[in-house]
């Protein structure tokens, strides 16, 4: 599921006033949706062949630059990609035609030596991943936009794949400003052009006169020369009956294999899709694999009762890499639903929350019995919100306890280190870990009952 609402942002371009107001709201929607990357657009003059008016967002301002970065110093593979195709300049860095062939995508990834180079360019000084993308009306250049992150590999594919379509959006929008503004420039400088053209008229007219005198010339001379190729092509003609059937007989052959090699290249990236996929669910399972034994291993060590919801609940933010895990059990009225341990919740708020059952996110889950995985807010839109937790990410896990049955409890996931949203392996991971923590907290309560029993 993409990161960006297309809906969205093309609703913000499109109610933008002016140029700057379009640059505005692109760049705050790419650093709003992530918060490691800072962005820049650079307009593309042509008649200087340079970059000029450099703009950056600082949280609610848009700050602009003049300079005057001409095209020539930007790294040759760059200018190669995006200005001029034919430009072969600092021929040390040149690469060979077979790499120019595999780097046509429609975006660069400078080199870390590339830096200095885009450096007054670039937002951040100091960057470990680095993207750039030119946007274009048609064949025009209108400006060309620098992304860096702090974080290495934060540009892959299919992130850029998901970028591509705002970047065109936001380039139509510019384009249509730029148009509406040019058209008032014009209308000042038509007046003199007209005076000019008057002028120029009639000498154009004069070189007519001469030019069609010449061409009269140049005419019949090429009519002789054609009433001799019509000659010389009537008797081609009457030896060029075998060649044509020939020739008609290769191209069938040759449209045969090219649909017999268009099948296989389609199959072949088929199976090797199905193979990555199959390579993918194997790396998948092993993790899980091995997330299950540590979790036995801990389960077989020796442990207080009373302690061990606070150390499963230690643990496992430990394995799932996220800095906020909470255990709900139901209390002695099964109706309401109480933090029995947790981590990374302010202390002072955790004796106050209680959740009913069917209510909020944890209720709807306790009374349903089924786990929920949000990876954005919108996919929790069914679930009412009780407002009782924040949640500093979008994307979270709860999952149900049951054993015999019974409902136990719920635990929750959210705030993952790396920032990224949950994936369905830690969907997998924690109803794996959720039946293990319900299977415990089950005997423990059955050994309860049998003690008061006894």
């Amino acid at each position: 599921m993409s990161k960006f609402d297309l809906r969205d942002i093309s609703e913000r371009l499109a109610a933008s006033r002016d140029t700057e107001a379009v640059v505005f709201e692109f760049l705050g929607y790419l650093q709003a949706v992530r918060s490691d990357w800072r962005a820049s657009l650079a307009f593309y003059e042509v008649s200087r062949d340079a970059l000029v008016n450099v703009y950056e967002r600082q949280r609610n301002r848009l700050v602009r630059r003049d300079v005057t970065i001409a095209v020539d110093q930007l790294p040759p593979r760059l200018v190669r990609k995006f200005f001029h195709p034919s430009a072969f300049f600092n021929a040390a860095d040149r690469r060979s035609l077979i790499s120019q062939l595999f780097q046509s995508s429609p975006f660069y990834e400078p080199d870390p030596f590339e830096g200095p180079a885009l450096a007054a360019l670039s937002p951040m000084a100091h960057w470990q991943s680095c993207v750039c993308l030119p946007l274009a009306d048609h064949e025009d250049l209108l400006a060309m936009m620098t992304i860096v992150s702090e974080k290495k590999g934060a540009f892959g594919s299919k992130t850029i794949g998901e970028i591509i379509p705002l970047k065109s959006m936001a380039a139509m929008t510019l384009s249509q400003h730029l148009y509406r503004a040019s058209r008032g420039q014009t209308a000042v400088t038509d007046e003199r052009a007209a005076r000019a053209a008057a002028a120029d008229f009639q000498e154009r007219i004069r070189r007519l006169n001469l030019e069609t005198q010449q061409l009269t010339e140049e005419n019949r001379l090429k009519g002789e020369k054609l009433a001799a190729l019509a000659g010389e092509i009537e008797l081609l003609d009457k030896n060029s009956n075998a060649y044509k059937g020939e020739l008609e007989r290769v191209k069938g052959q040759l449209f045969a294999l090219e649909e017999q090699s268009a099948a296989a290249t389609q199959h072949l990236n088929e199976a090797y899709s199905q193979l990555t996929d199959v390579q993918s669910r194997v790396v998948g399972l092993q993790r899980t694999i091995v997330f299950l034994k540590d979790v036995f291993e801990v389960l077989s060590q020796e442990h207080e009762q009373e302690s061990f919801s606070r150390t499963m609940v230690s643990w496992f933010c430990e394995h799932f890499g996220v800095d906020r895990c909470s255990l709900m059990l139901l209390d002695g009225t099964k109706e309401t639903l109480r933090i029995a341990a947790q981590q990374g919740i302010d202390p002072t708020v955790v004796g106050n929350v209680k959740v009913r059952v069917g209510q909020g996110i944890a209720g709807w889950v306790a009374h349903n019995r089924k786990p929920l995985f949000v990876r954005v807010k919108n996919d929790a839109s069914a679930v009412q919100h009780t407002y009782q937790d924040a949640y500093n990410s979008d994307s979270f896990i709860c999952v149900p306890l049951i054993h015999s049955n019974r409902l136990m409890g719920v635990m929750n996931l959210s705030n993952k280190r790396d920032g990224e949203p949950f994936e369905e392996i830690d969907l997998d991971r924690a109803i794996l870990a959720g039946s293990v923590l319900a299977l415990t907290l089950g005997g423990h309560d059955l050994a309860r009952r049998a003690a008061v029993w006894a």
